[in-house]
């Protein structure tokens, strides 16, 4: 309530993991005003009536202690005056919405906006602040959501990640533990739901979105490879990069035990710290008492000079000269295999786990795991690599594969000889870990 009560911003939207109090919150907000500002006039929004009648009116009754509440339609009334009314959306039924070019209010409250038009909200920054009352509040638009891959994430939340949400604007991330009034034996049970639901509405994870058709990682289940995986200090590090730097400079940390293949982290610094120099520093900061060994994979591409780098480096110089004190092996190969090849591959051991090899990523590993439930397969078998434009530099790059691509660099060349067998239609062998391959020294 800081945020509503500084007068700073015109648009708050709490969004995030179901049970975070975000409809408390938002009816809450509405009862505040109406108290101090007598007279005063208040619209909440869901997408249709039934959404209202069921879930927002039931959640309203339990925070009024005085006032009526009329129906057909819904409206209530305070005892000194103010007014809250409850409207649907209906947007299906009325393109234009012509219920709310009339409407007269002082504020709104989109209740999981999430389901609605932009449209909607465009409309009501024209219809907030148009009614009349002394004292007279400031217009204002609160909303609540969920996590979704609409309207919502690009305008807002992208936008809020990045910095550019207007300066009054506000986005509040909603958590489970937000909500005092939650039992500890309902938080539990939640624990209950599928792998990708439990991240996506209890832990608010906006990166995991439900499957829509045409993924290159047609076999990647977040039920089935999502679950917590952690650092274990007697095992090697094994560091795969992909050398972009836009929007950041990709690296997963992995462990490798017999068969499981583990993705423990992620590290992506955008700009000015997506350099190769910061990424080892963090990597540096996160594992400062390793002492297992480690392995370097990547973009066989990247060994070349670069005409960005200080003459005589490479990509690899650099990494391996910032990482000596691990004293790293680099195990990068003389070539990329085939994308249609090795994605035909991986999907197979994400399937059926091919030669015994189990593939798990933690699920704060969020931008990995947005490349392999977004990325999209192109017309001719290879990754659909889609460009957009960074709203601060102006710089365009590639919004998804980065992760699978190192994730790729890592398992044909970690898992060599098991790659070989399935080019060539051999059976199950031994697991390697790359033993059967010459490392990549003269960097």
């Amino acid at each position: 309530m800081k945020a509503l009560a500084s007068e700073k911003y015109n648009f708050i939207l709490f969004g995030g993991a179901m049970g975070g109090g975000k409809t408390i919150w938002g009816l809450s907000a509405l009862l505040i005003m109406c108290r101090l500002y007598p007279k005063s006039r208040w619209c909440v929004v869901r997408e249709d009536l039934e959404k209202i009648r069921t879930t927002t009116i039931p959640s309203f009754r339990k925070l009024i202690t005085a006032g009526r509440i009329q129906k057909k339609p819904y409206q209530f009334t305070h005892p000194n005056g103010s007014v809250i009314l409850f409207k649907s959306e209906n947007h299906d039924h009325d393109k234009e919405l012509q219920w709310m070019r009339g409407l007269e209010v002082n504020g709104f409250l989109f209740e999981e906006i999430n389901e609605c038009s932009k449209d909607s909200l465009d409309l009501a920054f024209s219809r907030a602040g148009r009614w009349e009352c002394s004292p007279r509040p400031k217009p204002i638009i609160l909303a609540t959501c969920n996590p979704s891959n609409n309207w919502v994430k690009q305008h807002i939340y992208d936008r809020y990640l990045n910095g550019t949400l207007p300066p009054n604007w506000l986005y509040l991330p909603s958590k489970v533990t937000d909500n005092p009034h939650l039992t500890a034996e309902y938080i539990e049970n939640l624990k209950n739901m599928p792998r990708h639901k439990y991240e996506v509405f209890v832990n608010g994870n906006w990166d995991l979105q439900l499957k829509t058709g045409g993924e290159f990682y047609k076999c990647f289940e977040p039920d089935k490879h999502l679950a917590p995986v952690n650092y274990n200090p007697d095992l090697p590090l094994h560091i795969s990069w992909d050398d972009n730097v836009n929007p950041y400079l990709p690296c997963g940390i992995f462990q490798l035990q017999g068969s499981k293949i583990n993705m423990i982290d992620e590290i992506a610094l955008s700009t000015p710290a997506n350099t190769v120099q910061s990424v080892c520093n963090e990597i540096i900061r996160r594992y400062p008492a390793h002492s297992n060994g480690m392995f370097i994979y990547g973009d066989a591409t990247a060994a070349k000079q670069d005409t960005k780098l200080q003459a005589g480096n490479n990509f690899y110089r650099l990494i391996m000269q910032y990482l000596a004190q691990y004293h790293p092996t680099l195990r990068t190969l003389t070539h990329n295999p085939s994308v249609i090849m090795r994605g035909n591959w991986l999907n197979t051991v994400f399937e059926k786990e091919l030669h015994g090899l189990r593939i798990t990523i933690a699920p704060h590993c969020t931008k990995a795991i947005a490349d392999f439930t977004h990325l999209k397969e192109a017309p001719d078998g290879t990754k659909l690599k889609t460009q957009e434009t960074d709203p601060i530099t102006h710089a365009r790059y590639q919004k998804y594969g980065h992760f699978t691509d190192l994730f790729d660099y890592l398992m044909v060349s970690a898992f060599a000889a098991q790659f070989k067998l399935y080019q060539t239609g051999g059976g199950i062998t031994e697991i390697t870990h790359g033993r059967n391959l010459p490392s990549r020294n003269a960097y």
